[in-house]
């Protein structure tokens, strides 16, 4: 069971050298062990792989483009649709690529609930406006999700990078 509190978004530079990596592949570790279980595979039968924004999360872009808000003060949908069949995504973290600080919170709303609001204002350009989520956020196969960003200002730019992964079965994209 994951506590609401392993669901914050802590700065990069809060982590020991090392640390964030351990929890990255910890996180891996323990959705490919789940997910290998619940489809009856091995887990050496399963891919883990980066992002691929607009194909795996339904981004209006191939990749995290830079784009301006187009409301001000309110959250706004940055990407809602339904988890492929037999696809999982493991959110670990966020990288802010703006000299603005125009987006304030991400929210996950996943499987009808929300699941994390993410404060991205305790980032600081010290550690290169890199968060990091201890517990992760996992979005399972088949289930609907949203991700929504608060806009402080329209016109500003908000490039946000999602960090995370796809695991999924050998061969649904990637045949190593």
């Amino acid at each position: 069971m994951v506590l609401a509190a392993q669901t914050q978004l802590v700065p990069a530079s809060e982590f020991a050298p090392g640390e964030i990596g351990a929890i990255r592949n910890q996180l891996i570790e323990k959705v490919v062990a789940q997910v290998a279980a619940k489809l009856n595979k091995a887990a050496d039968q399963l891919i883990v792989r980066d992002i691929r924004p607009s194909s795996d999360l339904d981004y209006t872009y191939a990749d995290w483009n830079e784009q301006t808000g187009s409301t001000s003060d309110a959250y706004e949908t940055m990407t809602t649709g339904t988890m492929g069949d037999r696809r999982w995504i493991v959110l670990y973290g966020v990288k802010f690529n703006s000299e603005a600080l125009s987006v304030t919170h991400l929210k996950f709303h996943i499987g009808g609930a929300d699941r994390a609001i993410w404060n991205l204002e305790s980032l600081n350009e010290d550690d290169g406006m890199v968060g990091v989520c201890p517990g992760g956020i996992v979005i399972p196969e088949n289930i609907p999700y949203t991700i929504s960003r608060y806009v402080r200002s329209a016109s500003a730019p908000c490039n946000l990078v999602l960090k995370g992964v796809v695991i999924e079965p050998r061969g649904l994209v990637v045949s190593p």
